[in-house]
């Protein structure tokens, strides 16, 4: 085990809340404490840097405090993308029209970047992370997409980790093996998809139940749904019944 690293139980639920930046602030804060009110005050919060190119988290005191004391507390501090947008991408291809149009709404930044670009960025996010105290073990891509030979970038770079959305994999040597687990997420940017990922969801867990692991993901808007709200609890406490306990993906992997 790593100094410093608390062990993951035998059974883990990581709860992974994605988009963090200064223009979603109330909502992270509202799922923080959404989770203390479970005992859960362990996750993994996903931070961009600059939010779809308007400005870097550090005009933002008040947000960027919150983040500190949110890895205070034990919440783990992830770099998740640096803009989380696909402007100044690779012109679109045919093969990638599904990723950026349907699958996401233009938000797949990592999917397709030249290696130097992505190497860039990265340096980007560390330095900004180093300059607020904000420990980067972790790297997540928006939407999970990565280009190919992106993993390696990241190990070269001293990532300990980085997630898809059915994996967990880990980058350097002595850490966790990759471990096949999906996570539960929702989509809300319509009706039909609210209702199709609820179902799936409601599919997935069954599944999942069963397993040493339980992944949930959230975005900002997730609860603002009653019946994606109601999903997320019955999730919740039934995971924590099962004798599921909280952990961070960086601690996950450096069991």
């Amino acid at each position: 085990m790593i100094r410093g690293v608390t062990a993951s139980p035998a059974k883990s639920l990581i709860v992974s809340l994605h988009d963090a930046h200064p223009g979603s602030h109330a909502a992270i804060t509202e799922q923080v404490a959404f989770l203390a009110g479970y005992g859960i005050t362990r996750s993994s919060i996903l931070v961009v840097p600059e939010f779809h190119h308007r400005g870097s988290v550090l005009q933002d005191k008040n947000f960027c405090a919150a983040v500190s004391d949110w890895q205070t507390g034990g919440h783990e501090i992830v770099l998740h993308g640096y803009f989380h947008d696909r402007q100044e991408s690779p012109p679109e291809k045919l093969s990638t029209l599904f990723w950026t149009r349907l699958y996401t709404n233009h938000e797949a930044e990592f999917l397709d970047l030249p290696r130097e670009t992505a190497r860039l960025r990265l340096e980007r996010g560390l330095a900004l992370f180093k300059s607020q105290g904000w420990n980067a073990r972790g790297f997540v891509a928006p939407a999970w997409l990565m280009a190919d030979g992106l993993t390696n970038l990241l190990a070269e770079m001293n990532f300990a980790y980085t997630t898809r959305l059915r994996e967990i994999i880990p980058l350097l040597p002595g850490l966790h093996r990759l471990k096949t687990s999906p996570s539960l997420c929702y989509s809300t940017r319509a009706g039909w998809r609210r209702i199709a990922s609820g179902l799936w969801n409601k599919h997935l867990y069954g599944q999942l139940r069963e397993t040493d692991l339980v992944r949930l993901s959230l975005h900002p808007r997730d609860l603002e749904f009653p019946l994606m709200r109601r999903q997320i609890d019955q999730i919740l406490r039934a995971s924590l019944k099962r004798g599921f306990q909280p952990t961070t993906y960086g601690d996950y992997v450096a069991r």
